[in-house]
């Protein structure tokens, strides 16, 4: 079975369906997503509306908690944000299709804080890090940071775990040591997603190694590409094999939906057309 991971939708509706048409062109089995489907871009509504048709489920992130809860550690632009969003789940008029208001909420609601893919532990499914489901930000600088990743990977029930949260598409991998731990040691960084070509085997050479991957975003890529990122998890194979795709998209569409909301920054709309 073929999994498309898509994560950090941000209500961007551009990017999503040309996504979400380059998912259907590959014939991939199913579609899971790594959460924040909202929060930034101007169509929350249209993009839970998706995520509902066409995900086997969607995680939490914590954009997805803001607009539930609080915006807690936010910074102005996206606690501004935040509340603008929270506020298209409302009812707002006696013409208001309350059952899609009520649907809409309930799936937001309903949203883990995490997975195990088929119920294999092997295949752990959170937003941020398998240490802070919702929160811990694994960049490719932390590749330095031995010590943090090693926390990261401490708490995976098996060999894998998919996350998003940073925007950036790659590959984090970790040696167990002779205790099964980590070793904070022995901690390394692949080549990330603009650098690879073709399908990116997991190889855990005999179970020594982890691995996590971010499939990267779809509504609001941070690493300086701003195609679409994401990817197809191949698990037919001996060692699972981890595609990832990036797509033009009409960004600028999105970028001006944006400008015409007053309560959302125009910074959220520019970042899309440089990727940063």
């Amino acid at each position: 079975m073929r999994t498309a991971l898509i994560s950090d939708i941000h209500a961007n509706l551009e990017a999503f369906e040309v996504v979400l048409s380059d998912i259907r062109d590959r014939g991939v089995d199913r579609i899971v997503c790594l959460g924040d489907v909202i929060g930034y871009g101007p169509d929350p509504c249209a993009c839970i509306d998706l995520v509902q048709e066409h995900c086997e489920f969607s995680l939490l992130g914590n954009h997805d908690f803001a607009c539930l809860l609080e915006p807690t550690n936010f910074n102005p632009i996206a606690a501004e944000g935040s509340y603008w969003t929270r506020e298209q789940f409302e009812p707002t008029g006696e013409d208001l299709d309350k059952s899609s208001t009520a649907r809409r909420q309930a799936f937001l609601h309903l949203m883990r804080t995490h997975a195990i893919l088929d119920g294999d532990p092997d295949y752990l499914l959170v937003h941020a890090s398998p240490r802070k489901p919702l929160s811990e930000y694994l960049f490719p600088e932390d590749v330095d940071n031995a010590a943090k990743l090693a926390a990261a990977f401490g708490p995976m029930p098996g060999r894998f775990a998919f996350v998003g949260h940073t925007h950036v598409p790659g590959v984090f991998a970790a040696e167990l040591d002779q205790s099964r731990t980590v070793s904070v040691d022995s901690l390394f960084e692949f080549e990330y997603a603009n650098e690879l070509e073709g399908p990116f085997e997991l190889d855990t050479l005999d179970g020594r190694l982890r691995f996590i991957v971010n499939p990267g975003s779809v509504g609001q890529p941070r690493d300086g590409d701003p195609r679409a990122s994401y990817a197809i998890l191949d698990r037919s194979s001996e060692n699972p094999r981890i595609l990832f795709r990036r797509l033009e998209y009409p960004a600028e569409r999105t970028c001006e939906k944006i400008r015409r909301e007053p309560r959302l920054a125009d910074r959220l709309g520019t970042r899309l057309l440089t990727g940063e």
